[in-house]
């Protein structure tokens, strides 16, 4: 994905990507609407049916919310390009009106793709998931978007390879979704069954928070939106900045299928343990990335271009505070266990310090104004989180292998910076040779700390592949 973010900046320019990333900072917070909740009811609906041994409750299921998020999807498109004139009026740029209306149909092949990935998710299938989202998607992506763009498309080109992609991938995913289960009859529930109206009760307590969420990340976007320059480079620092998040997700499968029960039975103790090694799990992940990030951010926006380096201070703020949203795994207690209101106000109290704040912070510091604005709303939204979580469950993520991760990262941040200053003044010398020593550092300070038992257990299984790829490498 972020060679299809290059291609982007590096063959249009730094403006033109600025205007695509506007593009996308507006269609992406409508992006929750167009869901509609539809991945929990999802999910819960599929796994009773399948639980059941009820394939066929499972695939109406799935065409039941199909239905209802090609319905949102069409509404919020016709919505975004009835509005773009006005928009584009606004940022007194007429070029922002095609680009937008292309994009807005992005949303509905994207959630079409999730729904049937979900069904297959909810029956503990994961691999199709990897297969359409983790290949398929970007490299399709990444070849139409620079096919169109060497064919003269512009953005609007690169805005039409993104529908396109989006559509393709929902279509491999319906293929996907027909292995497990019957596909037609999940179609033919998306055309003619009538929509259940507990669906979208269920459904529009999401729709809140995920806009509340998607708001949240887009408004910093829209404080530096008379600047195509400072939005790109702020894009580029929020294309890297965004693995954090993408780390919890690889646990969220296991934590939906885990964690329900152990709430039905109100087993605080069992609950802790799990979302405290849950918690430490990501971080062991997360904090390296948090300090690559932060610590040698000009190497990775570099990459981007020599003026895109004006980001780097507001790469650093934004690593910590994507960190924050990341350790958050407690809040899957209060998302789990129907108080999800709770996580909605978090989030507003996120988006309210931001939209305070950004208008005082963006015209003295420019975009380190904007990252320090998001990056203390996200860090004070999940302290509010968390309070709620410890108030309502008595349930924290905090353990001492938690800040022996933490104490790790600061002494690997710690000594690749002192490298970095002492090597030749050429950045991707300094980036290469900082990154690779705060890697060892963190590496043998977590050993000298001492592992989890847990972690250990991983390790050595992680090393046993390696050394049974190793062998059949070698015959």
């Amino acid at each position: 994905m972020p060679a299809f973010q290059l291609q982007i900046s590096h063959v249009l320019g730094m403006d033109a990507y600025g205007l695509y990333s506007l593009c996308t900072s507006i269609v992406d917070p409508l992006s929750g609407i167009t869901m509609f909740g539809m991945d929990l009811a999802t999910t819960r609906a599929v796994s009773i049916a399948h639980a059941e041994g009820d394939p066929q409750r499972a695939a109406r299921a799935t065409g039941g919310s199909l239905r209802v998020v090609v319905a949102s999807g069409v509404l919020v498109a016709l919505c975004i390009a009835a509005a773009a004139p006005f928009i584009a009026a606004r940022k007194h740029d007429p070029a922002l009106v095609a680009p937008l209306r292309m994009l807005a149909l992005m949303p509905i092949g994207y959630h079409v793709a999730s729904v049937f990935l979900i069904a297959t998710q909810a029956k503990m299938v994961m691999k199709f998931d990897f297969w359409a989202r983790g290949l398929f998607q970007p490299l399709v992506l990444l070849a139409l978007a620079t096919a169109a763009m060497h064919l003269g498309g512009g953005v609007l080109g690169v805005c039409a390879a993104v529908v396109a992609a989006m559509t393709l991938t929902a279509v491999l995913a319906a293929r996907f979704f027909g292995r497990e289960f019957p596909l037609g009859v999940a179609l033919r529930a998306a055309w003619s069954q009538p929509v259940d109206r507990a669906l979208l009760r269920m459904g529009a307590p999401m729709v809140v928070l995920g806009l509340v969420w998607n708001l949240q990340g887009a408004v910093d976007l829209w404080a530096l939106a008379d600047s195509d320059t400072d939005v790109a480079a702020y894009k580029a620092c929020l294309i890297w900045v965004v693995s954090l998040s993408q780390v919890r997700n690889i646990f969220a499968p296991v934590i939906s299928a885990t964690l329900p029960p152990l709430l039905a039975r109100n087993d605080v103790a069992a609950v802790n343990a799990f979302i405290r090694r849950q918690n430490r799990w990501v971080a062991l992940l997360a904090m390296p990335l948090c300090v690559l990030f932060a610590g040698f951010g000009e190497g990775l926006l570099y990459v981007f271009g020599r003026d895109f380096l004006i980001g780097v201070p507001a790469l650093a703020i934004l690593a910590v505070g994507n960190l924050a949203g990341a350790l958050a795994v407690p809040a899957y207690v209060l998302l789990l266990g129907g108080k999800a209101r709770y996580s909605t106000l978090a989030g507003a109290s996120c988006l309210i310090f931001q939209l305070v704040s950004l208008p005082i912070l963006v015209p003295r510091y420019g975009i380190t104004g904007a990252a320090l604005a998001s990056g203390s709303g996200m860090v004070l939204s999940q302290l509010v989180q968390q309070g709620f979580t410890w108030r309502l469950a008595r349930v924290h993520g905090f353990s001492l292998g938690l800040a022996k991760v933490f104490a790790a990262s600061l002494a690997g941040l710690a000594v690749g910076r002192l490298v970095y200053a002492a090597l030749p003044a050429l950045i991707p010398v300094r980036f290469f040779g900082g990154v690779a020593v705060a890697a060892v550092v963190y590496l043998a300070t977590l050993v000298a700390l001492g592992l989890h038992p847990d972690e250990v257990d991983v390790a050595r299984s992680a090393l046993g592949k390696v050394r049974e790829l190793t062998a059949r490498l070698r015959r």
